[in-house]
């Protein structure tokens, strides 16, 4: 378990799924804990190690210093009040996003659902 690059004090980060299948996100906060979102416990806090997991973790965006105690404050109100994880509507990814006061999207998804599309687009045609 090795940082790809340099975690500032409260950031995205990601490592790969378990499952292989593209990226698990959290938000590493100033004491080391990662604030993230499962399918197993949904909203829930977990160690660097924890949420690791064995593999490397990178960092997706770093939150900047005068956006952090809003979004600690936002991420506190979301695991006292969990709305628990939903692949479409509620993942690690939207989870990441909301709480660092961005847009709930998860890119993965839309690509998951783009190429599902096109798949279905290329069956029909032929």
């Amino acid at each position: 378990m090795y940082l790809t690059n340099h975690v500032p004090k409260m950031a995205i980060i990601a490592r790969q799924k378990l499952t292989g299948l593209g990226d698990h996100w959290g938000v590493l906060l100033p004491d080391g804990m990662v604030a993230h979102n499962t399918d197993a416990h949904g909203e829930h806090f977990v160690s660097y190690r924890e949420f690791a997991a064995g593999k490397d973790v990178k960092t997706i965006r770093r939150v900047p210093l005068e956006q952090q105690q809003q979004t600690l404050l936002r991420i506190h109100r979301e695991i006292s009040n969990p709305k628990g994880y939903h692949a479409l509507q509620n993942n690690c990814e939207m989870f990441a996003n909301r709480v660092t006061g961005q847009e709930p999207e998860s890119p993965q998804v839309k690509g998951w659902f783009i190429l599902a599309l096109a798949g279905f687009f290329f069956c029909t045609l032929n």
